[in-house]
């Protein structure tokens, strides 16, 4: 159970991962993505079985959810009577009383929440109490959820990586190549730091890549030429298949205020890159080992994030201050987070 999506983010990602491994699980289960509200770009679920309300859902904010209960609950309603699901994840908490509401008295479908951003970012979190269930992607969320009272212990599950061949990118011999992937607003993902971080670097060589666009890239950009950087920074805008058009990289940055379990974490260290990323309220300090894959720094703190950085601006391996290798990096992801691995995890708490 979604919301309106952009068709391009994280969970959409997970969405289609999660698919693929419970459809190759013995015994294979369906899954059925019920979107309430009309998608921004659908092409993402072509090829999943969904089904689709249109339920509008006003500028979006988080708040004007719960005035759409009603409609929620009605919808809802009609997809259990046409689809005879056994389970269903929520991914908001005004899906889970939706569901809870739509089945009434009757014990299935089961209700788990299964919550993609932190429940403190989100509005009518008191209704998570009541699931069945609760699928947390970090332990942050778990927390969280429990020290709402929740009447079923969560189980941390994570996010899962695509099963895929994931090739190792190499650090490039000349310049350094600071990476960011991901959506240019300011709100939630704070690229204007790491353009302040940039512009404290005065003899350090480097190219900063940015692929994604967003509301904020007029602003950024004009960051990056009050600072004398923007023939440093690198603007690719939006790129449907990001990583193979990265030949070589130093550092991915992620200097967001929030997150839920970002996957572009999972993705740069699979291609054995390190990372550096704030500490913020959930999913980065479940990935990163400090001090072997990457460095986690405190929020909104341009200076710590520069003081991060500086050490990878160096050329040569004696300026390079990670102990593990690319291909250790890669290992370690792929043993935690692989799409067999997470959906194990799944399989088995919703078998509880």
């Amino acid at each position: 159970m979604v919301r309106r999506l952009s068709g391009r983010g994280g969970m959409e990602r997970v969405i289609q991962t999660v698919s693929d491994a419970a459809r190759r699980a013995t015994p294979p289960v369906s899954v059925e993505v019920w979107c309430f509200g009309i998608p921004m770009d659908d092409r993402w679920l072509r090829a999943l079985p969904h089904r689709i309300v249109d339920i509008d859902q006003g500028t979006g904010r988080r708040f004007q959810l719960g005035t759409k209960l009603p409609c929620y609950t009605r919808a809802a309603r009609r997809f259990m009577r046409a689809a005879k699901v056994d389970t269903c994840l929520a991914t908001d908490p005004v899906f889970v009383r939706a569901a809870l509401l739509a089945r009434g008295r009757h014990p299935e479908p089961r209700v788990f929440s299964w919550l993609h951003f932190a429940p403190d970012r989100m509005a009518n979190r008191a209704w998570l109490r009541s699931a069945d269930g609760h699928l947390a992607i970090s332990t942050q969320i778990a927390d969280a959820i429990r020290a709402l009272g929740a009447v079923h212990e969560p189980v941390t599950v994570g996010n899962p990586l695509p099963a895929s061949d994931f090739r190792l990118i190499p650090r490039p011999d000349g310049p350094a190549r600071i990476l960011y992937i991901g959506r240019l607003q300011n709100h939630q993902k704070r690229v204007d730091l790491l353009m302040a971080a940039l512009a404290g670097f005065s003899d350090e060589d480097f190219v900063c890549d940015i692929m994604g666009d967003g509301p904020d890239r007029p602003l950024l950009e004009q960051m990056a030429e009050e600072a004398g950087i923007s023939d440093r920074v690198v603007w690719h805008g939006w790129v449907a298949e990001p990583w193979s058009q990265v030949e070589g990289a130093t550092v991915l940055v992620l200097p967001s205020d929030f997150e839920g379990f970002p996957m572009v974490l999972l993705e740069a260290l699979a291609h054995g890159i390190p990372v550096v990323a704030t500490d913020c309220n959930a999913g980065p300090r479940d990935v990163v080992v400090p001090g072997r894959n990457g460095f986690l720094i405190p929020t909104g703190d341009a200076a710590a994030l520069r003081e991060a950085l500086r050490p990878f601006l160096g050329r040569g391996q004696a300026s390079f201050p990670l102990l593990w290798s690319r291909r250790e990096r890669q290992d370690d992801v792929l043993r935690r987070f692989s799409e067999p691995v997470v959906w194990a995890r799944m399989a088995d708490a919703l078998a509880r």
